[in-house]
This record gives structure tokens, sequence and C-alpha cells, in this order.
């Protein structure tokens, strides 16, 4: 199987090719990670991680269209970026975005997006527009990480299976720390 961690900092995933732009870092590739394409061969790699790196880049449309690109067909990549109501996603200043369980669903087939009961009762359904890009990944795994006691108690099970009403109405009363994305690529 071939890894690529993107971003990979210091923390570089065992028998992974790393790519970052810190030259001070394990990764086996130096490369601006907002210049594309990177120097790396299209449809070579079976897994892509990026732990804590989407949330870093200047495009994130570009981001995902060159990790698409990557990907050999049915690929799996795995994200965790820091939610958006996470304090940790607004302290650091080099966080150009944030992100919450539906950021992906621009990337998926329309026909994927999930809506829940307790959505159609109390939000309004949103379309996600195709105009963006062509659906690039399918999303096989979404979900939020609260802090300890909230895990305990039950809330953040409540916060992922209602998922909007959650981010709606709760968010900022019980934030979420982590957000956790698996995709597969589509090609």
């Amino acid at each position: 199987m071939k890894i690529l961690d993107v971003g990979c900092g210091n923390a570089k995933t065992a028998h992974a090719i790393g790519i970052d732009s810190n030259p001070t870092t394990q990764a086996d590739v130096i490369h601006d990670l907002n210049s594309y394409p990177w120097p790396l061969e299209s449809n070579s790699f079976d897994l892509i991680i990026g732990s804590h790196i989407i949330e870093h880049v200047t495009d994130m449309v570009k981001f995902l269209e060159e990790i698409h690109r990557l990907g050999k067909p049915g690929a799996k990549v795995k994200f965790v970026t820091p939610h958006f109501s996470s304090r940790f996603s607004f302290t650091d200043p080099t966080h150009l975005r944030h992100l919450g369980i539906r950021s992906f669903d621009y990337f998926v087939a329309r026909r994927q997006i999930r809506h829940t009961f307790i959505t159609r009762v109390f939000e309004t359904q949103y379309a996600v527009p195709d105009f963006y890009v062509q659906p690039l990944f399918k999303i096989t795994y979404a979900h939020m990480r609260l802090a300890r006691p909230f895990r305990l108690t039950g809330i953040q099970w409540l916060a992922n299976r209602f998922p909007d009403f959650y981010e709606l109405y709760l968010t900022f009363i019980l934030p979420a720390r982590d957000l956790y994305v698996d995709l597969e690529v589509i090609k």
C-alpha cells in the first residue's frame, strides 16, 4: 500500500511518503502545498492522510482536486481538522478556514448528501450547487469529536446522530474539538 502524508510535519505516518513545505520536518518531499501540481505522480497513492493541514491551505478546491489527482481510483483519504466551534480553530492565526461536517458535501455527488428527520423539521433544506467541481469523492465517514465530558454523557453521540441540528443550535454551547472525514476517490 502506497501512503501519502500531506503536511506531515514531524509526525509522519509510518511507511508513508511525507510532503510538507517546511524543510525542518520529516517530509520526504519539500514543496509549497499551495503551488500546484505537486511533484508527485498522478494515480499513485492508495491512502492519503491530511492531519491538521486542510485549514492551512489557501484554496480548498484546488487542494482537494490535487488530492484527487494523486489518489488511485478507490483510494482512501483521511482528514482531521479542528471543528469550526473549537477554540483551536480560531486560536491559530495560520488557519485560513473553519470547517463543519457539511464542508465536504461540495465535493461529492449530490445524492450522497445526508438529511435527517430533525433537519427537515427545524432547518431549511439547502442544495449543494454542482457548479464548483465535479464529484471527486464519496464520503465514507464523517464524525465530530467533542471533549471528554461530552463524550461520556452521550452528547457526542447526539451531535453525530443529528449533525445539522447540533451545528445550528448547540455547537457554541457544547463545542466540538475535531472533525474526522474519510473519503474515497471517485474516478
